[in-house]
């Protein structure tokens, strides 16, 4: 359990990665170790799961380090311009209709290039996952998205992890009323 909240919590942090590490009192060595620790941990996970060969694991982190570094990029913009786009659709203020539109437009570019480059990735991992392969990996990055965006959504990883706990105790019914 403690290694899956260390990889939810570096999944949250390494996108903000680019910004962070222009701050001079942010150590990115560290932010790089976390990183490249998750790494390891999802590649041994992936490697189990998938029943992958060391030949097959090898060319599978290859391919994920060509297509994670631009994932991290389209998710630093896709975070830029949605901030722009809410500064924009402030309550009581007047939008620049102008801006509202190119930002609008360069968001969904965006969701477009991302999907194509989902695309062009599994093209390439077809080259050496078998079909239920590919799957099992899609099916495994949306399940840990889905996992990080609620932690987001839910006030951090750690009141992300205290709901799930909660949760997981009202289905086994150890669930104790909290004063």
């Amino acid at each position: 359990m403690g290694s899956r909240f260390l990889w939810l919590v570096a999944l949250v942090l390494v996108p903000l990665y680019p910004a962070a590490a222009q701050r001079p009192d942010n150590p990115a060595p560290m932010a790089d170790s976390v990183r490249n620790r998750i790494e390891e941990q999802f590649a041994s996970r992936v490697q189990k799961e998938l029943g992958l060969t060391n030949e097959q694991t090898a060319k599978l982190r290859a391919t994920s380090q060509q297509f994670g570094g631009r994932r991290r990029e389209m998710h630093t913009r896709q975070h830029q311009l949605g901030e722009a786009l809410r500064a924009q659709l402030q309550p009581g203020v007047a939008a620049n209709q102008d801006s509202v539109a190119k930002l609008t437009d360069a968001m969904v570019d965006l969701r477009l290039a991302s999907a194509q480059s989902t695309r062009a990735e599994m093209k390439e991992l077809s080259k050496f996952l078998n079909p239920v392969q590919r799957a099992r990996l899609f099916v495994m990055r949306d399940r840990l998205r889905d996992r990080v965006k609620e932690a987001r959504e839910h006030g951090g990883m750690r009141r992300g992890r205290e709901d799930r706990d909660h949760r997981q105790d009202h289905e086994r019914g150890t669930h104790e009323p909290h004063e």
